[in-house]
């Protein structure tokens, strides 16, 4: 039907035709021009992101555009198809390499609203500064693509921006930098936005206190290993609408005891490598709806304090702060991983673990537990991995009680 209506229109006001058949193919030659700046190489790392962790098919899309055809047909176009612009793009994993032009006819696309190029070798390009001319977008993508340097603060400009990830990993070549202007202006300029991955973005010169004002439409943040320091504002537990977040790796970033809410719709806590008290874990209990939880690495000092000096920075505090692992932790009957690996922590193990019946990862290794294994494990007949070595564990659990790889 609606196709139907189309041609009418075109027949009845030829001009639109015109215009529409105009801006196709300009959307199509640019298109073909920004292919053309680039090789296709499968790198190992792609195929390993891309295929076995990302969970997404890796590859070369760009081979099936045909010059000469309609490009809101080509793979990974999507066209809004009253006007023929195109407004979405999807190249992830599809093996692009070689470096990424500052003058790429990509910015001739002024009306994207998505823009995904993950998973992507750019040779330590830097991001052009024009990405920040893309006013209608919503969705940016530029993670694990090889890019390098500063994000340029054009970025915060996106002010339409709903999700934003330019994250990359400890594996990637070189990590990005921004500054404390560039950020304040990111976290302040996107005030819609959902979903915000900055993983591995070097932050060592900024102080976490600038993600107060975060939007509270905010549903995932994820900030690993960024060198962040300082505190991190508590009240980013109180976000309405959080589900996720991940402050892993980041081993001088503090948090001060809070009491968690109960009304926290939060599901995936990672807080990994960090430092606080153990009063921070008498408080995890109340995340009802918390399926994901990492607290491994950690020292759980009651008095650990971290002062600066030439060479770096300086962990120090109590010899005896080990602390145990309350009873309580048995109520996060929605968890489905845990993993509280060496994480300095003593005393038996509750037997109250018994109770998170949804568990399928549970690691409890490089700790100083002592005492029996308890039964309750038993009762854990979705765990797929269980680690509990390196402790002062007595007994053992019988093959035949749970059929999962253990370590």
């Amino acid at each position: 039907m609606a196709s139907y209506l189309f041609l009418c229109l075109f027949r009845f006001f030829p001009h639109l035709y015109a215009s529409f058949s105009s801006s196709a193919s300009h959307s199509c030659s640019s298109l073909a021009q920004f292919k053309n700046s680039f090789s296709i190489n499968q790198t190992k790392f792609a195929a390993l992101y891309c295929d076995h962790i990302a969970g997404l098919k890796s590859y070369p899309k760009t081979n099936s555009w045909k010059e000469g055809t309609d490009c809101c047909s080509w793979d990974g176009v999507t066209c809004d198809h009253l006007n023929a612009h195109v407004i979405a793009l999807d190249l992830s994993c599809c093996w692009l390499h070689d470096n990424f032009p500052s003058n790429t006819t990509l910015f001739l696309l002024p009306h994207l609203q998505k823009l995904n190029l993950a998973y992507n070798d750019f040779n330590l390009s830097k991001i052009p500064s024009e990405f920040g001319g893309f006013t209608s977008l919503f969705y940016l993508n530029l993670s694990h693509t090889g890019f390098a340097g500063q994000v340029p603060s054009q970025v915060s400009h996106l002010s339409k921006l709903v999700s934003l990830d330019i994250s990359s990993s400890i594996y990637d070549y070189e990590k990005f930098t921004i500054d404390k202007h560039a950020l304040e202006g990111l976290v302040h300029n996107l005030s819609e936005v959902r979903h915000l991955f900055l993983d591995g973005m070097d932050m060592s010169s900024v102080n976490a206190h600038v993600f107060m004002n975060l939007s509270s439409s905010l549903r995932s943040l994820s900030l690993a290993y960024c060198d962040l320091q300082g505190k991190f504002p508590k009240n980013i537990f109180d976000l309405p609408n959080l589900n996720l977040l991940n402050l892993g790796s980041n081993p001088i970033l503090s948090l001060d005891p809070l009491k968690l809410n109960r009304r926290s719709n939060l599901e995936h806590l990672d807080l990994s490598s960090m430092s606080f008290s153990t009063e921070f874990i008498d408080s995890v209990d109340n995340l009802q709806a918390l399926k994901y939880l990492d607290l491994s690495g950690h020292f759980f000092s009651q008095r650990l304090s971290v002062s600066k000096t030439k060479s770096g920075y300086l962990f120090t505090g109590d010899a005896n702060f080990f602390g145990g692992l309350p009873g309580s932790m048995g109520n996060l009957v929605s968890l489905k991983f845990l993993d509280l690996s060496y994480s300095n922590l003593s005393g038996t193990v509750p037997r109250s673990l018994g109770n998170l019946l949804q568990l399928t990862h549970l690691d409890l290794s490089g700790n100083q537990f002592s005492g029996q294994i308890p039964s309750s494990i038993l009762n854990l007949t979705q765990l797929e991995y269980l680690k509990i070595s390196e402790n002062s564990l007595e007994g053992s659990i019988p093959d035949e009680g749970l059929k999962v790889w253990k370590a």
